[in-house]
């Protein structure tokens, strides 16, 4: 019985991991530039081109004359700095799409007859090109719109899934990587080479609210009879949490509270939260949790547990404290929100062709699954438009959609530091887009994260 019960351990451990290895493990040894069957393709085979959604070429193999080792050949990208870290590099071990869809940018399955006119013609095999989602326009914006500010734009489709731009700053130009590598590599102060877009970890401020709007919502059946007195601050046991500037906002419902981002009714309320369920909500919404991205990623970090005290779980409601967050990931539940609570698949994939324009893959929308239930997907987008109608997102009024979001601001230090945010959505005859905007480490009045998503969505819109 013991050696059955043992053997039978051992065959369910060996398919776990045959089932891990296939789903996780086989993709990242298949791409592995140290993979002897990659380094022998890299020999033999043009690798494939990388284009936007609009068919414009963003990373190409310029190629010399035959007979040559492929090796030799020059990656070029036509955008640089603008497309580096989503698209990456090919050295270096490889960065961006450019590592993580390697083997199949190498691939080629050319039947026989083909493989012997290629040879006749004195022609390399190529590999598979990649269609990717990312509109150059509304990459170029968000890229420039950012300036000298560190940050990271990221946007999506949330009927679709499809990532529609991903910038990051700052940035590098992949197309001198090699000559500038250890200057760059070394460089720990800008980490140049970090997708901020993705793998960003960031104080989120208020824009964490939503999360603590959401699970008081699913704690009280009567929050829309929630009503609190504001003075500008509130006061609990060695420690008191201000409203921005010490303004009082007076006699407010949730609605108002969430609008004008009152630090002192979110900090009173986080404390009254069951943290066990708080922390469920959290991980409903994809923290500590993998992300489904088929692109690198970090995961968002909610750190309160039963032994965190009243000073973390205040700090946390408002969206201070230890909870660490990515631009893609809070971009992703602003999508669910948007799309009545459920996530659609992000993918940024939209097809592999092979040189002749033969696909050979294709993605279809698929559901990721409800975060959130439908009834208070719709309660949040009250609270979000409120925000932009007459909150602190109010400079979003008057555009020629109707737009849907939280602003925040995270502070950093007592030296005035602060990382600006703006996440949301945006609609307009029926075409719907998520934005997530970060500015990163910026001195207080300087720059605003809502300021800059609008003149993306103006641009994505007009």
């Amino acid at each position: 019985m013991v050696a059955t019960v043992f053997f039978s351990a051992i065959f369910l451990f060996m398919i776990g991991y045959y089932i891990r290895f296939l789903a996780v493990d086989s993709k990242d040894i298949l791409n592995d530039s140290y993979n002897y069957r990659i380094k022998k393709k890299e020999s033999t085979v043009v690798k494939g081109t990388i284009y936007s959604s609009n068919k414009k070429a963003l990373a190409y193999t310029d190629m010399k004359d035959t007979p040559r080792d492929v090796s030799d050949d020059k990656r070029v990208y036509p955008y640089g700095k603008m497309f580096a870290h989503i698209v990456g590099i090919d050295s270096h071990g490889g960065y961006g799409i450019e590592k993580d869809y390697r083997y199949k940018l190498l691939f080629n399955d050319s039947d026989s007859i083909q493989k012997i006119v290629d040879d006749f013609k004195n022609e390399i095999p190529r590999g598979l090109d990649i269609y990717t989602t990312l509109n150059v326009g509304i990459q170029k914006k968000a890229y420039n719109e950012l300036g000298d500010i560190k940050g990271a734009v990221f946007m999506m489709d949330p009927e679709s899934g499809k990532i529609i731009a991903s910038v990051s700053k700052p940035s590098y130009n992949p197309n001198t990587i090699n000559e500038n590598w250890e200057k760059i590599s070394s460089d720990s102060s800008n980490s140049k080479l970090l997708n901020r877009a993705t793998q960003g970890q960031y104080t989120p401020g208020s824009i964490f609210k939503i999360v603590t709007a959401l699970e008081f919502m699913k704690e009280n059946k009567n929050y829309q009879n929630y009503s609190y007195d504001c003075n500008g601050y509130a006061n609990f046991k060695g420690f008191k949490i201000e409203c921005f500037d010490g303004n009082a906002h007076y006699r407010e419902d949730l609605k108002h509270a969430f609008a004008y981002s009152c630090n002192s009714a979110f900090s009173s309320i986080g404390d009254e939260l069951k943290v066990s369920k708080f922390k469920k909500t959290a991980e409903s919404l994809l923290f500590n949790k993998d992300l489904p991205l088929d692109i690198t990623f970090n995961t968002s970090k909610f750190m309160l547990n039963k032994k965190s005290s009243q000073f973390d779980v205040t700090q946390t409601s408002i969206g201070q404290g230890k909870t660490m967050v990515s631009p893609a990931h809070m971009c992703m539940i602003a999508s669910a929100i948007a799309n009545d609570g459920v996530l659609m698949k992000p993918y940024i994939i939209k097809k592999i062709t092979d040189h002749n324009s033969n696909v050979k893959t294709k993605t279809k929308k698929q559901e990721y699954g409800i975060l959130i239930k439908k009834k208070y997907a719709k309660q949040l987008k009250d609270y979000m438009s409120a925000v932009c109608d007459y909150g602190t997102g109010s400079i979003m009024n008057g555009s020629v959609y109707d737009a849907y979001g939280k602003t925040g601001t995270a502070e950093l230090d007592k030296n005035g530091h602060i990382n600006s945010w703006f996440v949301g959505f945006a609609k307009h005859n029926g075409k719907k887009v998520a934005i997530a905007v970060v500015l990163e480490n910026i001195e207080e009045g300087d720059a605003k994260a809502v300021n800059i998503a609008k003149e993306i969505l103006d641009y994505y819109y007009y």
